[in-house]
């Protein structure tokens, strides 16, 4: 850890450019203030300062002048299969040819499956 650097092993002091739980408890060992290593940006100041510009109010819909700009139609065979599972994207190679034995179940014999094994003790 490198209070200096604002870096620290794990990483999230200087990803989230917020003291770590590691820095908290480095300072309070060190009787040092953690809120020194807080971001400008995450003060109540810079937050308030965010919210102090005007907003335009948004009419109700009703309001609204006539769009007279082109049209957007989706393009429907962009669109994604909602159901069933979705088709397999991946490139079969060689190796994917090789012939695999369906087994039981149970029993993990070839020739049969699991509804049609001797080895399921019937009750």
């Amino acid at each position: 850890m490198d209070l200096q650097d604002k870096w620290c092993d794990c990483g999230r002091f200087r990803a989230l450019h917020l003291p770590c739980s590691h820095v908290i408890a480095a300072c309070s060992s060190f009787c040092h203030d953690y809120k020194t290593f807080v971001d400008k940006k995450f003060t109540n100041e810079c937050v308030y300062a965010v919210y102090n510009i005007h907003f335009d109010v948004v009419h109700h819909q009703t309001y609204w002048p006539d769009y007279e700009g082109l049209k957007v139609v989706p393009n429907k065979s962009m669109r994604r299969a909602k159901k069933g599972r979705p088709p397999m994207t991946r490139i079969r190679t060689e190796m994917d040819d090789v012939e695999t034995e369906r087994r039981c179940g149970v029993c993990r014999m070839p020739g049969h499956f699991r509804k049609d094994c001797i080895n399921i003790r019937h009750h």
